[in-house]
């Protein structure tokens, strides 16, 4: 596990965080359904990062093979689905409550499969981070853990959520020759965008209204899901899909923090309690010296 490569993903959680407090300013500032935030966010980020490759010639359609257009279809697939659960899980089971039980899953889905394919198992070094990870969590989102008369749903909804994450993260432990991070990321978002369009026209569709409104639609595309993707699925070249899952639940984390900053939200001793645990444990996940760089 190379140092780079790890820096990668924590700045893909970082900027994963970034999208609840723009996904806030949007909603004050325009009235966009969920299902149709997931869509623009996806169709924005795939659409700048496609043209951004082209103005380089580096968009390549022509030479795509059919293990790229597999892997990009399953990814622009997946994260699309996720999406779309995950609000679903939010309003049926609340934000704090969804976000537990969505990121928390993950790093365990990711270790299911593991044992299940390869007969993998973290040591004892993931496993404690992994426990400190979900309790420093816990601690964070203590105030927002409300249950509703719909929460058991939400919750069954914010599982499968969580798996689908881990299945973004398994499908792309593997480059395929040829495709780079960039390139699946703005092909992949593209055809994921796509994707939801008929499903925001069912659920909810509506669209940023002024400049404000699409100046932050733009910065929720192109920071919080672009460059963090491009970030985390580069990640992934030496990163283990385990380590990566549970160094993902730094978004929370940063979204507290951004909340508590920029927005007013009171954080309370529980979340900078929670706030620092949760941070040790990605610490304690960095690469060690003795550790080879990569694993695949």
């Amino acid at each position: 596990m190379q140092p780079r490569h790890f820096m990668s993903v924590v700045l893909a959680a970082t900027l994963w965080g970034t999208g609840g407090f723009l996904g806030t300013l949007l909603a004050d500032a325009s009235d966009v359904p969920p299902a149709s935030v997931a869509m623009w966010r996806m169709v924005i980020a795939g659409v700048v990062l496609t043209v951004w490759l082209a103005a380089r010639g580096s968009v390549g359609l022509r030479s795509l093979d059919r293990a790229m257009v597999v892997r990009i279809l399953a990814t622009g697939s997946l994260t699309a689905a996720f999406e779309v659960l995950y609000f679903t899980g939010i309003a049926l089971a609340g934000v704090g409550l969804a976000t537990l039980v969505t990121i928390g899953s993950a790093p365990a889905w990711v270790a299911l499969w593991d044992w299940w394919r390869h007969g993998d198992r973290p040591d004892a070094r993931r496993v404690l981070a992994l426990v400190l990870a979900l309790g420093g969590l816990a601690l964070l989102l203590g105030s927002s853990l409300t249950a509703g008369d719909r929460a058991l749903l939400g919750t069954c909804v914010a599982v499968v959520t969580g798996a689908v994450f881990a299945g973004v993260t398994v499908v792309n432990r593997t480059p395929v020759p040829g495709l780079g991070a960039a390139r699946l990321t703005a092909l992949s978002f593209t055809a994921g965008g796509l994707l939801l369009v008929p499903v925001a026209l069912v659920l909810g569709w509506g669209a940023p209204s002024g400049a404000a409104s699409w100046g932050i639609a733009v910065a929720l595309g192109v920071v919080s899901t672009a460059l963090a993707y491009l970030a985390f699925l580069s990640g992934l070249a030496t990163v283990p899909p385990f380590v990566a899952t549970v160094v993902s639940l730094l978004e929370p984390l940063v979204a507290a923090i951004l909340g508590a900053l920029v927005l007013g939200e009171r954080l309370g001793w529980g979340g900078v309690v929670g706030g620092a645990v949760l941070g040790s444990a990605v610490v304690l996940l960095r690469p060690q010296r003795d550790e080879p760089e990569s694993i695949h």
